[in-house]
């Protein structure tokens, strides 16, 4: 891995894992993000009754799972792979995957730069640990504003113009789908027309063309807005919902947000 964590996890943490040996009804782990070993008990492993433990585990498998106690005196760490749920499991996964992604982008700006990958994580590493919690989350920010690569102060202008080269070929914005709901209507005779135009109108307000409004049921909307994150998601959800209650106030329309 690029980087190891220091110290011990803490409790509950969700930490990535490698099995190493299995002695009877206990599994040995070793916490690859900590550099430690971990203990994996065989009530821990899977719910319900286990007949084979190696219909769950076998050494060398990559596993997920959750830290149950910590003993730094005795240096033990307790795991657990059946209290991991699917989505949780997917979570830590997914961070894994991107972080060896950018270990791949170092070796390559590092190869570029006649470096060693490791020389060129000591001149970054601690300014992307200041603010934030992985080296890919810095990247990615890197590549959505190119002029945050000064954060590298420890690099020439040339070798952080080429790691921003690497970082947008290599890097592509990521899309999250922001989703609400909502109520409009009216009793009044041109009411449909009235509620139809107060949806157009709150779409057109914004200027954007990722955002779907669909019909579920009598007086029930769906809205969607797809963007590069959450944030700007939401701030157009925003602007989205104001003129919506502009124009519900306007034209006496009944609106529930």
């Amino acid at each position: 891995m690029l980087y190891t964590k220091e110290g011990y996890p803490e409790v509950n943490e969700i930490v990535y894992c490698t099995v190493r040996k299995i002695y009877g009804n206990t599994v040995f782990v070793y916490l690859d993000e900590f550099e430690k070993e971990g203990v994996l008990t065989i009530s821990e492993i899977a719910p319900g009754r286990i007949r084979n433990l190696r219909d769950y585990v076998v050494e060398d498998k990559k596993i997920v799972c959750k830290v149950l106690r910590v003993d730094p005196k005795q240096k033990r760490i307790d795991v657990s792979l059946r209290r991991v749920s699917i989505p949780l499991m997917k979570k830590k996964l997914d961070e894994i995957k991107k972080e060896e992604y950018s270990e791949r982008v170092y070796e390559e700006v590092s190869k570029e730069l006649g470096m060693d990958k490791d020389e060129l994580f000591e001149k970054t590493y601690e300014v992307i640990f200041e603010d934030y919690e992985t080296v890919f989350e810095a990247l990615y920010d890197i590549m959505i504003d190119n002029d945050k690569i000064s954060m590298f102060s420890n690099l020439t202008k040339e070798q952080q113009q080429t790691f921003v080269n690497y970082i947008n070929d290599r890097i592509k914005p990521e899309e999250v789908v922001l989703k609400k709901k909502f109520k409009l209507s009216s009793s009044a005779k041109e009411g449909v027309e009235e509620v139809k135009s107060a949806i157009e109108n709150a779409i057109n307000t914004i200027n954007y063309d990722k955002i779907e409004v669909f019909y579920k049921a009598a007086g029930e909307f769906g809205v969607t807005i797809t963007h590069e994150d959450m944030k700007s998601a939401d701030k157009l959800y925003t602007q989205f919902k104001q003129t919506l209650e502009q124009d519900a106030k306007k034209n006496n329309l009944e609106l529930e947000i």
